[in-house]
């Protein structure tokens, strides 16, 4: 993925020789990185533990265990569920609460 981005390996190399770039891309990679360890921390840490689950791409959408991340989606009339195309944030079960995963639908049209 690395070489598609930016067309060579330099930048694992000066990570891998110690280094911390600057970019913005690297950066905020680090914020997201370190956002999953402490959400993975803080739901271990709960007795029982939290159970996490996740949302792959292609699954029916169900307003009990996922939120889209994108408003005022327009509904077709054929009846059939909305898909999930991207999980952006998994869900957890704590007990017997539910805080939604977050996705967003693919094959959706938005209200203005």
């Amino acid at each position: 993925m690395e070489v598609s981005f930016f067309g060579n390996l330099d930048q694992r190399n000066y990570v891998t020789g110690g280094g911390h770039p600057r970019t913005p891309f690297y950066q905020a990679f680090l914020k997201l990185a370190k956002s999953i360890w402490l959400l993975h921390k803080l739901a271990y840490s709960f007795e029982p533990n939290v159970k996490v689950f996740r949302v792959k791409g292609g699954s029916e959408f169900s307003d009990v265990y996922m939120e889209s991340v994108v408003k005022n989606l327009i509904m077709d009339d054929n009846d059939e569920k909305p898909k999930v195309g991207l999980m952006v944030m998994p869900g957890f079960l704590i007990g017997g609460s539910v805080i939604q995963s977050k996705v967003y639908l693919s094959g959706m049209k938005v209200a203005e």
